[in-house]
């Protein structure tokens, strides 16, 4: 589960950090221009603010409804904590493309900053490791095979 999980995490992660960073050297040493859009300061706050809630009001919200979901039940399948974590990983997920984004439309440089922050933070927090894995399994009580309990 552990090997599947971080297979995911990295195959949609990955692409986002190589070009935000690609984008973010071509800019910074003026190798390239970028697209010609300038955002406004409205446009970066509401992208700031939205790569915030993506990455850190989001994923509460969805714990959250998987928990009340579950609250019936006794303990929870392998194959439903699977596919909550995956769900998490998609989200969070997201903002790493949104920092690609802001680096792409050259955004003011706090609120590029703030927007990576985000994305790092979401990736970092919400990383499948072994320990963390374990741990939600217990909040979850996963009714693994080798224990046949939760």
């Amino acid at each position: 589960m552990a090997n599947e999980l971080r297979k995911t995490y990295f195959l949609l992660i990955t692409p986002a950090v190589i070009l935000t960073v690609v984008v973010y050297l071509l800019l910074h040493y003026n190798i390239w221009e970028g697209v010609n859009f300038t955002p406004s300061r409205t446009f970066s706050v509401v992208y700031f603010v939205l790569a915030i809630a993506v990455g850190v009001a989001l994923p509460i919200f969805l714990r959250v409804f998987f928990f009340s979901k579950l609250k019936e039940k006794n303990f929870t399948t392998p194959e439903e904590f699977t596919a909550y974590q995956k769900q998490i990983i998609k989200v969070v997920s997201i903002t790493a493309y949104m920092a690609f984004g802001a680096a792409l439309v050259k955004m003011e440089s706090f609120y590029f900053g703030g927007t990576v922050l985000a994305a790092i933070y979401a990736l970092y927090y919400h990383y499948p490791s072994d320990k963390k894995i374990r741990f939600d399994k217990k909040i979850f009580k996963v009714k693994t095979e080798e224990d046949g309990k939760g």
